[in-house]
Order: structure tokens, then C-alpha cells, then sequence
């Protein structure tokens, strides 16, 4: 079984599914979306954020990188500070082990299915309190198939509720079919229902993920539909009307759906990770809120049982129905 790394254990979780949650963020996925928030949880391999503003030019990281990635430079304010190429990056982390003031951080850390359960489970008395549970999330956790199948397994074995936050991305549906007895509540990025421009952009052929919806649908799995709404992607009326069509004709199975505005708030990940200059949505501004309320209205009026709306306050719909703040805000 591979262990894949972990990038964080995020405890006290309210927007990973029912009550307080603890979200386990496990490293490797093989879609590519441009807009992506967490672009750490990509590379399965371990990698490191470097902060400028924390590095005071000391040097020490230069001296023991074996690939000479890192070089001292002397900026224009009279500052010492590190200019670093990952090119040829070993990912020792030796830099990081040499750096005295944080300015390097791993990112990812090898961890056992015992290591996690340790700390996940020590919120239980919040989980019960509160209808929360335990959610396995990434990157995404159908990537690392055994590993999550055996930590969900453990999990639920503590009479702890289990959520997956996944794109149902496997071309294959024995990869999901074990979990369907430990996993309450599978949470499923939808990013579009458009099949060109889902593997052209995304770089993952959507019909395969059209299929395992439906058949965890059939199979009585409980689903939320996640759907990311991104400028310039799939935030045209056509787009909306094709998610509409689509989730309304299972409405009566689906358990939600929630609408995610895209924002900025990946963008000084990839600055930290060296890799600014392949994200895509580098300056483009968030949409309003108000611009995804004609898909929350269809969704509604297609039957959906409960539909939110990320931080989206006061604003009513044709049929009155408010849109409060309770977290993630929604319609009910």
C-alpha cells in the first residue's frame, strides 16, 4: 500500500461536510485545473514554500543544497535574500532543515493510517456533539485508492462519520465500489459538463466521471455535489443551464449541492511553491456573488433539496426565499 503524503489535518472543519469536521488533505491528484486553491495537494512528491519576506539572507541554504538551486542575490533596497531555481530541486530539504527563520517550509509529511487516526479522533466528543465526522479530502483521496480505503475503514470502525471530498476522477469503478460500505457522505467536484472543454482544460475525459456519479446514485450512496464556479469557464448561462438540467434529473437522490465563487486565495501558494508563472488565474478578479444566484434559483427550482452558496448574505429570490450566512450561507 503507498502512503501518500499529508499536507495539513485542518480540526474544527465546517465546510467539509456535516457539523465539526476534521479534513485530512492528503497530497496527489491527477487533474490539473488552472484555478486550483490548493495547488500543494498536485505533486505527490513533498515539496517546500519559500516566504522572502520571512529569509534575512543568510545563506545557510545555499551552502548545503547537493544541486545548487539557491543563490544569494542583492536586491535594489540593499537586502540579501535567496533567488532559488527548482529545476533540478532533489527535494532533499536540506535547505529546509538549515533555514532559522521559517522562510522554508515542507510541505507534505509522510504519515500512517495510526498517525492520522491519533489526532483526527481525538475531536470525537465534537464530532457527536455536532453530527461531524472525519473528511478525506486532497488533492484527491481516489488517487491514493488503498491507503483511503483502509483510513476510512478505521475510521468508521470508531463509529465515526466518514466524508470523501473527491471528482470521482477513477475510469474505473472498482477503485469506489469498496468504499460504498464506510464512507457517509461522498462530496463531488463538478467543474463542467462540457466534455471538450472539461479535457482540454482540466486534462480528465468527463464521461468517466459522469458514470461514477450515477452509479453511486444507484447504488443509494449519500452524494453532495460540489460545483466550482470560475470566470471565463463555467459561469456562462449555458454552463448553468446545463448543470441544472443535469443535477435536477437527480434530484430526488442527491443529498445538495453546493456553489463554490471562485477566489484568490491560491494565488501566494504558487508564489511560495515557485510556481506563479503557470497559474493561469494570476490578477483575475472573483465574480460577484449575485452572478451565480440564477444557478442557485434553477437548482432550487429543479428540486434540489438544499442548496448553498459560499458567504453570500441577504439577497432574496423571486420566490422570497432568503440567502443567509451560516458559514458557507444558503438557500433554504
Amino acid at each position: 500500500m503507498r502512503i501518500p503524503l499529508v499536507t495539513e489535518i485542518q480540526r474544527f472543519s465546517l465546510q467539509d461536510g456535516p457539523g465539526i469536521r476534521t479534513t485530512i488533505f492528503l497530497k496527489g491528484c491527477p487533474l490539473r485545473c488552472p484555478w486550483c486553491h490548493n495547488p500543494e495537494t498536485q505533486d505527490v512528491r513533498q515539496e517546500f514554500y519559500y516566504y522572502p519576506a520571512r529569509c534575512v539572507g543568510c545563506g545557510r541554504c545555499v551552502a548545503v543544497c547537493p544541486a545548487g538551486t539557491s543563490r544569494l542575490v542583492l536586491n535594489s533596497d540593499g537586502r540579501t535574500t535567496v533567488e532559488i531555481d527548482r529545476t533540478d530541486c532533489q527535494r532533499c530539504m536540506r535547505c529546509v532543515a538549515a533555514c532559522l527563520t521559517d522562510a522554508r517550509t515542507t510541505v507534505g509529511q509522510r504519515m500512517s493510517v495510526e498517525e492520522i487516526l491519533r489526532e483526527a479522533l481525538s475531536d470525537s466528543l465534537f464530532y457527536r456533539n455536532s453530527g461531524g465526522g472525519v473528511t478525506i479530502s486532497g488533492g484527491d483521496p481516489l488517487f491514493h485508492p488503498a491507503f483511503t480505503l483502509e483510513l476510512a475503514r478505521e475510521i468508521k470502525a470508531r463509529d465515526v462519520h466518514v466524508a470523501i471530498e473527491t471528482s470521482c476522477f477513477p475510469k474505473n469503478w472498482t477503485v469506489i465500489e469498496p468504499l460504498l460500505d464506510f464512507v457517509d457522505l461522498f462530496i463531488v467536484d463538478l467543474k463542467s459538463l462540457n466534455s471538450k472543454k472539461h479535457e482540454e482544460v482540466i486534462g480528465w475525459p468527463l464521461q468517466p466521471i459522469l458514470d461514477n456519479i450515477e452509479r453511486l446514485i444507484q447504488s443509494g450512496a449519500n452524494i453532495r455535489i460540489h460545483i466550482p464556479v470560475i470566470p471565463g469557464f463555467n459561469d456562462s448561462p449555458q454552463d448553468f443551464d446545463d448543470y441544472i438540467s443535469y443535477l435536477g434529473r437527480h434530484s430526488a437522490q442527491l443529498d445538495g449541492v453546493d456553489i463554490l465563487n471562485y477566489h484568490v486565495y491560491g494565488e501566494g501558494k504558487y508564489c511560495s511553491l515557485g510556481r506563479e508563472k503557470e497559474y493561469k488565474y494570476l490578477g483575475v478578479e472573483e465574480n460577484p456573488p449575485e452572478t451565480v444566484v440564477p444557478l442557485a434559483k434553477g437548482l432550487k427550482l429543479a428540486g434540489i433539496k438544499s442548496v448553498t452558496i459560499g458567504g453570500l448574505v441577504g439577497i432574496t429570490t423571486d420566490k422570497h426565499e432568503t440567502i443567509r450566512d451560516v458559514g458557507t450561507g444558503c438557500i433554504t
